[in-house]
């Protein structure tokens, strides 16, 4: 019996010194790895399908972009990638852009606002499907990135030749063609951006039409330049307000490259229109 007792004292002891050692400074604690930063655990590549990132030149056909989001029912799905296409077709045809300019000069001081408005084209719902093409898609979060046409153009189009494999885009840092557009004699270029969307293919939209204004706005700004050489000149304290309203119509606008900077959470595209 005292031999039970003993080793049962050894033991209560033993225990006692295990839980009092955790609280001794320099003794055994698991190392806790720091936090790790939103940033840093953010990709810096993104998966897009070649065909995203630089529109595919396909002789004879008008390649447009088409967005819409995921649903459960893939009909419906179909059919919102379908009217997408539709008005994307629409305004790569003619768009009409609404351009208000205010300036306002006190003090010594010059400020400006300006208010640009895209309006919706007009787009017949009947038969969508007889008359325009998804080619490709590409799930993106809770959206979908589609590459479509007319159906009429795509008949004869040898769609095989367009590169359907994902690239591992760098999304560090964005785009060079953002603050270097590329220059080319009878094309006006624009950059179009978006931020903080509930999704990326609604910010991808964003920023496309945003592109679309860019280049409006580069067309009426010797509207602009002029009416204000026009003016004059002001003396200092002067308050002198001017109100500008232009509206411009846009012509064969293409959608060619799209990009997306992670740090800036921000969404980019490219748009050229040929000149007339």
């Amino acid at each position: 019996m005292k031999h039970y007792t003993l080793t049962y004292i050894i033991n209560i002891a033993f225990l006692i010194l295990i839980i009092s050692c955790k609280h001794i400074p320099g003794a055994y604690e698991p190392i806790r790895q720091p936090d790790r930063d939103h940033n840093q655990m953010a990709p810096h590549t993104l998966n897009l399908p070649a065909w995203f990132v630089e529109k595919p030149q396909l002789s004879g056909v008008d390649l447009v972009y088409a967005y819409c989001s995921k649903y459960y029912y893939k009909d419906t799905e179909k059919n919102k990638l379908l009217f997408s296409a539709a008005k994307q077709v629409e305004k790569s045809k003619k768009v009409r852009i609404d351009i208000l300019q205010i300036s306002e000069s006190t003090t010594g001081k010059y400020l400006g606002y300006t208010d640009i408005q895209e309006l919706d084209v007009v787009v017949d719902e009947n038969n969508l499907e007889n008359h325009f093409t998804i080619i490709y898609k590409h799930p993106i979060g809770r959206g979908i990135l589609a590459l479509a046409a007319e159906t009429v153009q795509v008949k004869n189009a040898n769609i095989l030749s367009i590169n359907d494999t994902l690239y591992n885009v760098n999304v560090s840092s964005q785009p060079e063609w953002v603050t270097t557009p590329p220059s080319k004699e009878g094309y006006i270029f624009g950059v179009g951006c978006a931020q903080d969307h509930s999704s990326p293919e609604k910010a991808w939209e964003e920023a496309e039409k945003n592109a679309r204004a860019n280049i409006a706005l580069q067309i009426s700004a010797n509207l602009y330049s002029n009416i204000n050489e026009e003016n004059g000149n002001w003396s200092e304290g002067a308050e002198i307000n001017q109100l500008t309203c232009s509206t411009v119509e846009l012509t064969n606008v293409s959608i060619i490259k799209h990009g997306y900077c992670n740090p800036r959470r921000t969404y980019y595209a490219l748009a050229r229109m040929k000149q007339n």
